[in-house]
């Protein structure tokens, strides 16, 4: 069977507009025929952080809020991947398969200073993102059986200490900002194969689910001023097959939905105010970022 790509491209739009009557505002930042993922605002809320697959291989990339100015941070023959920001600092954290194995490095962007995190442990190092002391990570710890763990570490590779460990896919760690809850998504103890969000207390070293396990949710994040979380899920399966992104409070109560297309959403990641949420959608050209407009007028 044969498809007409201009019809197909038109009734895409149109969905997509008849949807968005139901949700906020938004604003495309990314249009390439490439994946761009894993966006993230600098302490600012001047500079937007991601990864795109562009080059052949993913890189490290920067853009001004309004999708202009794009350019890349590094230059290299190996994938970077998963870039986050430093709290304080204008240096980002990233996972780099340059050594051979997945290993955590920094690079200043001001001093152009790059530099591996010294972890003693063997294996590929995913998902890392710094605690909001600046000083500690978290990060995602591949085991021999595939497996993901999730670990606590100084920036000079001392203080290792495992945080979650079991026979499952722990990953997507957030910090919050006081240090003492980790959201990550996990799949265990789920017969259902899908995703579920738990929050992990630093203190008590105890695991609180807080969605369902009849839902498929995933990447949440921590607001900055509010009390809201956000994250991407497949909710209500009876009435759609992609995920969207939604709000809920931290203990998983009073569910907001944000986004309504026909369109893969994920990656969510609140600006400095929460005033917007940037976030990755699956279009017919790859993954591109968008800006979800909560409060910010267009």
């Amino acid at each position: 069977m044969k498809f007409n790509l201009p019809i197909l491209l038109l009734v895409f739009i149109f969905s997509t507009a008849y949807t968005q009557e139901n949700g906020f505002k938004e604003v495309q930042l990314t249009d390439n025929n490439s994946n761009n993922r894993y966006s993230s605002y600098n302490k600012e809320g001047t500079k937007i952080l991601f990864e795109s697959d562009r080059d052949g291989r993913w890189q490290i990339y920067i853009m001004d809020i309004d999708g202009n100015g794009e350019s890349r941070v590094l230059t290299s023959t190996s994938n970077d991947r998963r870039p986050t920001w430093h709290p304080f600092k204008n240096m980002i954290l990233f996972e780099s398969d340059r050594s051979g194995t997945n290993e955590l490095y920094t690079y200043d962007i001001d001093t152009k200073a790059l530099k591996m995190v010294p972890i003693p442990l063997e294996g590929h190092k995913s998902y890392a993102e710094f605690f909001s002391n600046g000083v500690e990570l978290i990060f995602c710890l591949e085991t021999e059986k595939g497996n993901k763990d999730i670990y606590r570490v100084h920036k000079k590779g001392k203080l290792l200490r495992k945080l979650v460990s079991n026979e499952q896919k722990n990953r997507y760690p957030k910090a919050s900002r006081r240090g003492d809850f980790v959201l990550y998504t996990s799949d265990k103890n789920n017969t259902q194969d899908t995703d579920v969000i738990y929050n992990y207390s630093v203190l008590q070293k105890s695991n609180n689910k807080i969605s369902f396990f009849k839902d498929d949710c995933s990447d949440a994040s921590w607001p900055n001023v509010t009390n809201r979380l956000v994250f991407s899920g497949l909710i209500d399966k009876e009435d759609h097959t992609t995920t969207e992104i939604y709000t809920m409070q931290t203990d998983g109560s009073r569910k907001l939905r944000i986004t309504y297309n026909e369109q893969d959403d994920s990656l969510p990641h609140w600006s400095p105010n929460d005033i917007n949420i940037l976030v990755t959608r699956r279009m017919p050209n790859g993954e591109q970022i968008f800006k979800i407009l909560l409060k910010e007028p267009l």
